[in-house]
């Protein structure tokens, strides 16, 4: 994923975004230094001192600790997800694998100033997105990855049936959609919402779980599992959504 095939993309999606690229930390900084910013979209490969080293810089410098920083990493690892989050961090997205998951990553990107421009009830600096080819390798990633994503949140009593959830909702996608998925992952204040969205439009409901046939089954495990669950329609596709509440939290449906 080049940063100049990113801007360009942003450039010409749908925030209609002016983007300039800088090539390492310290050119960062001077562009920083000298011009207006709304979104950084940082990622953490750069040359030299790397994009934690300007993610630490960022939140230290009076002026730009307020604005929203997107990271990009080719790694998925909780602790590097973890550690991008306690430098304040505000989304994290791993960088696409295949050229067909990069659309799904920019469009990341594009979800997350739409929503930081109406800020939803989401803790700050507790949303991650991954890009995903319609593939089984993709269902298998999508799981592993929520699992784990969850156990560094502190959330390991959820993580067995978010990821059960995930995989329900991710194998749907790639089976019915056969489209790349974009999963996304957000820490609420009560529990974990996590949302699967496909280029396939369409409404879907849950089947029955001891129903004799399996077209809808794995939704009716969503909807018997999660304290709620929805399907969200918008330009290009749907959006498959679930939540998981803390014990102890409010549960109400």
């Amino acid at each position: 994923m080049s940063a100049r095939a990113t801007a360009s993309m942003l450039a010409g999606g749908s925030i209609g975004a002016t983007v300039s690229i800088a090539g390492d930390v310290d050119d960062a900084e001077a562009h920083l230094s000298a011009h207006p910013v709304d979104l950084i979209v940082l990622d953490l490969a750069l040359p030299g001192r790397t994009g934690l080293d300007l993610l630490a810089d960022i939140r230290s410098t009076p002026g730009w600790n307020k604005l929203p920083v997107v990271v990009l990493s080719g790694v998925s690892d909780p602790g590097v997800v973890q550690r991008s989050y306690e430098l304040g961090a505000n989304c994290f997205v791993r960088k696409p694998e295949r050229v067909v998951e990069f659309a799904p990553a920019v469009r990341a990107i594009e979800q997350f100033w739409t929503r930081h421009t109406v800020p939803a009830a989401v803790e700050d600096g507790s949303v991650f997105h991954l890009p995903l080819a319609a593939t089984a390798d993709s269902v298998r990633e999508a799981r592993v990855t929520v699992h784990r994503l969850l156990d560094a949140w502190g959330m390991d009593a959820l993580a067995d049936t978010a990821e059960l959830c995930t995989s329900e909702l991710a194998t749907n996608a790639v089976l019915h959609a056969q489209s790349p998925v974009l999963l996304a992952a957000s820490l609420l204040p009560h529990g974990v919402r996590i949302e699967v969205e496909d280029e396939s439009p369409g409404t879907i409901r849950a089947g029955s779980l001891d129903g004799e046939g399996e077209r809808g089954r794995g939704l009716a495990i969503v909807d018997a599992l999660t304290e709620c669950w929805g399907v969200d329609q918008h330009a290009g596709g749907k959006t498959v959504w679930f939540e998981l509440h803390r014990p102890g939290a409010a549960t109400a449906r």
